[in-house]
């Protein structure tokens, strides 16, 4: 059934839309950016009946012609010969059209769709953070958070939230330091008062010889498999059970160890797996629900802290939980690693996660650590420093601010820290005023100058109104080719000023991050 473009309409079960000429489309998974913007010539699956990807899905898809589609609950989207099929949907839809463009549709969508109970903490935004993962990697202790969190004020960087990333607890579902953090609330006290917001990694695994799991079981608060036996997990990190957080017991215990952590000083809380794909159908849970139910509820706990990240969500989009990209492998890969970041974070706003981080700055997929050549990865540290400058979010893990690192990179890493915190009364501007209006901070071009022929482009984006961003991805690149949509714009690198609506030639040297600003 092909829907009319001018009628709203609710649906179960399935539905088809042809593509009108020109016709390109944004949203649903937030991986899948790389795909995006789908058009007539795509030819492209997604199955949201359990979300399989490492990252955040929502239901909420935009045109470049004014139209949107909200599909509510499970679906399968696939999309060939121009034709957009959904099917297996668990949920309603909802269509409209008439808007006038792109970002017509997606402020009709966002502000119908996606929700928040308050605003985003902004501190997360506007300062860089630090994650412990690439420098502690699975062996974190005070000594060393209390040293990395030193390196970075001694290193002259700008100084923000520190995360304490895996490992800090003593097993899986404990909830509690490990003795390797003798005294954590002096810990933490020590973290801010050098001006640190402290985060700390939250899972929600429970080991069998966690000091947690006999309570958690007697209390049916672990997910129970078909035949009625605690449903063991196979995950990165070992095989463990899993909370059900339909449970009241669940939620009440897991509230319980959070809010304890939180009275211990810390202010939030990286809230990683809760993948959908860690639960199944048939399991038995305290109240009927489904995996990517079993998602939205672990992101529905995210939302209950300020401070708070979530890599995996399902829905949620608009709530104002910091959301991050996949772990990215510290390479140019044009899907894992460096070519990703700027398509998926693209297609992050549009399918309304605004307050997105491109994961950590090099990349965090991978044992590699401290054991990584600086010298051999200095031109790729640095231009993902520089694409990260001017996103949404701004993350570290490797010291490359440190003496181990060469001198012009540690210069250029901290030029780029610096710039976020120059420029933070405009972040703090766009971000106040995306929340009033509903729109992405990093947004396609199409979204902001339609008709100008940038439909399909995703490898550039405005941050806000003002600057448009055309960093390096690919290695070896020192010259840029820009076609800059019409009106006057300074080349901020040089300082040249361009007329719009031609292509413009920059020079794109190693240490110059390609961006215009609007004049």
């Amino acid at each position: 059934m092909v829907v009319p473009n001018n009628k709203r309409f609710v649906m179960k079960k399935e539905f088809s839309l042809a593509m009108e000429k020109g016709e390109v489309w944004w949203g649903g998974a937030v991986l899948d950016g790389v795909n995006m913007p789908l058009h007539e010539k795509s030819e492209y699956t997604l199955n949201c009946v359990v979300n399989e990807t490492y990252n955040q899905v929502n239901g909420l898809f935009t045109s470049n012609l004014g139209r949107y589609i909200y599909v509510g609950g499970e679906f399968v989207l696939r999309v060939k010969g121009g034709v957009m099929q959904f099917s297996e949907l668990t949920g309603d839809a909802d269509m409209q059209s008439g808007f006038e463009d792109l970002r017509g549709a997606f402020r009709a969508a966002y502000k119908k769709h996606c929700s928040r109970k308050r605003d985003v903490r902004q501190s997360l935004l506007l300062k860089p953070q630090y994650c412990t993962w690439m420098h502690c990697l699975k062996e974190p202790s005070q000594e060393k958070v209390l040293a990395y969190a030193q390196s970075i004020v001694d290193g002259g960087m700008p100084v923000g939230a520190l995360i304490i990333d895996d490992c800090w607890q003593a097993d899986y579902g404990d909830w509690e330091f490990s003795s390797s953090f003798t005294d954590p609330k002096k810990m933490i006290e020590q973290l801010h008062q050098l001006g640190f917001e402290v985060m700390l990694w939250i899972c929600p695994f429970v080991n069998e010889s966690a000091s947690t799991f006999a309570t958690l079981k007697e209390q049916n608060a672990l997910v129970r498999d078909g035949n009625g036996n605690v449903a063991m997990r196979e995950w990165w990190n070992g095989v463990s059970a899993v909370l059900d957080l339909t449970a009241p017991s669940a939620q009440a215990f897991f509230q319980k160890r959070l809010d304890d952590l939180t009275a211990l000083g810390a202010d939030g809380f990286k809230f990683d797996a809760g993948d959908a794909f860690y639960y199944k159908h048939d399991d038995l849970t305290y109240a009927p629900t489904t995996p990517n139910g079993q998602s939205l509820l672990y992101a529905e706990v995210a939302a209950k802290y300020e401070a708070s990240e979530l890599r995996a969500c399902v829905g949620m989009g608009g709530e104002a939980v910091l959301q991050r990209l996949c772990d990215k492998r510290s390479s140019w890969h044009n899907r894992e690693g460096m070519g990703a970041l700027v398509p998926d974070m693209l297609q992050a706003g549009m399918s309304g996660y605004i307050y997105c981080c491109a994961d950590m700055i090099g990349g965090g997929q991978g044992a590699e650590g401290n054991a990584i050549d600086y010298r051999a990865k200095e031109e790729l540290f640095l231009r993902a420093c520089q694409c990260a400058a001017l996103m949404p979010c701004m993350q570290f893990s490797l010291d490359i601010w440190s003496e181990k690192v060469p001198e012009r990179l540690r210069k250029a890493i901290k030029k780029y820290a610096s710039l976020r915190v120059e420029l933070g009364e405009y972040f703090k501007a766009t971000i106040e005023s995306c929340e009033k209006d509903g729109e992405p901070i990093l947004r396609p071009l199409e979204y902001q100058f339609p008709n100008e022929g940038f439909a399909l482009v995703n490898d550039q984006f405005m941050l806000g109104e003002k600057y448009l961003v055309a960093p390096i991805v690919e290695q070896g690149v020192e010259k840029k080719k820009v076609r800059l949509p019409k009106g006057k714009w300074k080349y901020v690198p040089s300082g040249e000023a361009f007329e719009g609506g031609a292509e413009a030639e920059v020079s794109a040297s190693t240490y110059e991050l390609p961006y215009f600003e609007r004049i």
